[in-house]
């Protein structure tokens, strides 16, 4: 009997310190996740993304880059943070059709002769106000009525747009994204806790024949 009553201290010890330990690490955590998070606003990521999400992001990832990623990023001169999906890489060619739903996105990645249109799912039913044709050699729309135009994307730079095609402010109002706006890669969905993981990534390239 006095050997149990002598180890029930020790093993409250133990438990205290076990909690106090597993308590920091979740704190940790929290802390972690919050300063590498950003909450989106508005909605020029619909149906992606929505107002309120809670994003976990790598700054560390800005180095490798890949089409259809999901970025954190400046546009132009404005110091506030946007989120947007990188549809033109460094040395890409790429020509906007905007005249029918969903628009016609033409890529030509450097290095390939062949071309290939983007299959996003997200822009079908999403054209509204911003459906110029592009682009610009600053990777900008082109004024209302001119025929699309080939534009190749600058070294250290990328061409980003929203999900929600007609409303959003991306590349085609403020032009290429240079390495050095990108702010870090977006990994997961933190928020809503119902929603969290990996984001929903359907984009991709389907070879156009010429």
């Amino acid at each position: 009997m006095t050997h149990r009553a002598d180890s029930r201290p020790w093993l409250r010890t133990v438990l205290g310190v076990g909690a106090l330990v597993l308590f920091f690490a979740v704190m940790l955590v929290v802390i972690a996740a919050l300063a590498f998070s950003v909450k989106v606003s508005g909605s020029s990521m619909e149906p992606t993304l929505s107002t309120g999400d809670r994003l976990l992001v790598d700054p560390f990832g800005k180095g490798e880059i890949h089409r259809f990623d999901i970025v954190e990023s400046t546009l132009g001169d404005r110091e506030i943070p946007v989120v947007k999906r990188v549809i033109g890489l460094p040395g890409d060619r790429i020509k906007v059709g905007a005249d029918q739903d969903p628009p016609v996105v033409l890529v030509r990645p450097e290095g390939e002769d062949a071309t290939y249109a983007v299959d996003n799912p997200t822009w079908v039913g999403r054209v509204g106000a911003k459906v110029e044709a592009c682009c610009t050699e600053a990777g900008t729309a082109l004024p209302p009525g001119q025929a699309p135009e080939w534009v190749t994307v600058p070294a250290g730079s990328y061409w980003v747009v929203g999900d929600n095609w007609g409303g959003s402010d991306d590349s085609r109002t403020f032009g290429f994204v240079t390495e050095g706006q990108v702010r870090a890669r977006i990994v997961l969905r933190l928020q809503p806790f119902g929603e969290l993981g990996r984001l929903p990534d359907r984009a991709r390239l389907v070879i156009v024949e010429e």
